[in-house]
């Protein structure tokens, strides 16, 4: 039996692509059309040695990110924070604290901590929160640790 070589280069070829669209596949994490993106100056608070990129969105109706904003109605009851890791590796180490930084008569106080450890090849991770009636209206931020590192903050503003 004859191996073509141009059989095997298209088999190779094929290998590749596949591989390379598996690494890019995206999972939602949940812990219960504006952009705030890493070039934001509120976004680059921590080191970035992980992170690509974070932005906050609105809720798609179904528990999962929509729309990506930096301002949130008080009757959006879901926020959600969402990360882009640089590189995917397993048991890679999240935590999302979220924060009320001055929000009626509420200032610098923690809201909840929302821990998670990637799955392998997992880059884009999120995290929500919710809250059962209107948020207080005022200032808010994410900060997003890696491996127990501050690696990104990012703010967000319920009006």
């Amino acid at each position: 039996m004859k191996h073509h070589p141009s059989w095997l280069a298209a088999g190779l070829v094929l290998f590749v692509v596949l591989a390379c669209n598996l690494g890019k596949k995206s999972t939602n994490v949940n812990s219960n059309s504006n952009r705030a993106s890493s070039s934001t100056p509120e976004a680059n608070q921590g080191s970035g040695q992980y992170i690509k990129e974070v932005h906050m969105a609105k809720d798609n109706g179904r528990g999962a990110p929509g729309d990506e904003t930096d301002s949130f109605a008080a009757g959006d009851r879901t926020v959600h924070c969402v990360v882009t890791l640089k590189e995917p590796k397993a048991d890679t180490q999240m935590m999302f604290t979220w924060w009320a930084v001055d929000a009626e008569g509420r200032k610098n106080e923690k809201i909840k901590d929302i821990s998670y450890s990637t799955k392998p090849r997992e880059n884009i991770i999120h995290g929500h929160l919710s809250y059962p009636q209107d948020w207080p209206t005022g200032k808010y931020k994410v900060q997003v640790f890696v491996n127990g590192d501050l690696d990104k903050t990012v703010h967000y503003n319920i009006d």
